[in-house]
Formats: C-alpha cells, sequence, structure tokens
C-alpha cells in the first residue's frame, strides 16, 4: 500500500500500515509483525487499535519510526481479579486439550474474546477473563509503512478491504 495523499499523516479514517515489535518490561518479545514481513494493517480512529497505541502515532508519515510505551489503563486495562468465568467444558471442545495456562477463544454475546485457563475441572474449566496483557506496560517499536484514505465501504464496514475488494 502506498499513500494516496502526498504527505499524508496518520489520522481518523486513513488506512495505516504498521511494523511493530512489542515488549513486555522484561524487554521480552511479545508480539511482532516483522516474523512474517506481513505488516498490520488498519482504520485509525475506529477503536481498532488500543487508545495509547493510536494516540502515539497519530500525525506520522510513511517511513516514521517511533518507540514509545503504553501503561495499562491506554492499552488492555489493569487486571481485576474477579474477571473469571466457569464455562462447561463441553463448550471449549473447539480449544483440544484442556490445561491450566492455555490461552483460548472464549464466544461471549459481545464476540469472540480471549481468556487464560486457571483450572480444567470434570465439567466444568475456570478461565480468566482478562486480556493476556491486561496490567502490563506495553513496549512499542512501530514503522509507518503505508497510509491512505479509508475508502467510504471500508468505514461503513469497520475493516480494511484486500486488494480484489471485500468478499462478504
Amino acid at each position: 500500500m502506498q499513500s494516496t495523499a502526498k504527505h499524508a499523516q496518520v489520522s481518523t479514517n486513513y488506512v495505516v500500515e504498521v511494523h511493530y515489535n512489542l515488549k513486555d518490561d522484561n524487554n521480552e518479545l511479545v508480539d511482532t509483525t516483522y516474523d512474517e514481513d506481513k505488516p498490520m494493517v488498519y482504520i485509525h480512529g475506529r477503536r481498532q487499535m488500543i487508545a495509547g497505541f493510536e494516540r502515539e502515532i497519530a500525525g506520522a508519515v510513511v517511513g516514521d519510526k517511533r518507540a514509545f510505551t503504553v501503561m495499562p489503563a491506554e492499552g488492555y486495562g489493569l487486571r481485576n481479579v474477579n474477571n473469571t468465568q466457569r464455562i462447561p467444558s463441553k463448550y471449549l471442545k473447539h480449544e483440544g486439550r484442556l490445561e491450566a495456562g492455555k490461552a483460548i477463544k472464549v464466544n461471549t454475546e459481545n464476540g469472540v474474546v480471549p481468556g487464560t485457563i486457571i483450572k480444567v475441572g470434570k465439567f466444568n474449566v475456570d478461565v480468566d477473563m482478562n486480556h493476556p496483557l491486561a496490567g502490563q506496560n506495553l513496549h512499542f517499536e512501530v514503522e509507518i509503512m503505508g497510509i491512505r484514505k479509508a475508502l467510504d465501504e471500508e468505514i461503513s464496514h469497520g475493516h480494511v478491504h484486500g486488494e480484489g475488494g471485500c468478499n462478504h
């Protein structure tokens, strides 16, 4: 993706293509887009990214490299020790072998959310429903690879469309 406007800046309703490294407080790599050499693409200002990430790259242009830390309040929030759910194991068959510490996806009335298994019983599984990165400082190194104005259709659909358009 190339910038469609000369000197386009990261701003609301622009499609942004970024590479990033995400590290924790121990300087351990948590996530990266460089492994697969596929930048992440999202529509800026549409709550597709955590608030602190969007705030830090607002105004950036193609080629900019930024390093910043996002505190929990602008990331995935603080950990809530009471944010657990007991789920009948029959509803988690799609996750394969269930064991404590395993990261899983849970279907909720608000869509699919990440969880971490705390305890596996005979019929039920206790799941920590906090985001795995809740309560953590997030240390980003970001490189802006492309910027373009989002298409009206992308804005109304709420996601970026690929080369051939949207297939839904």
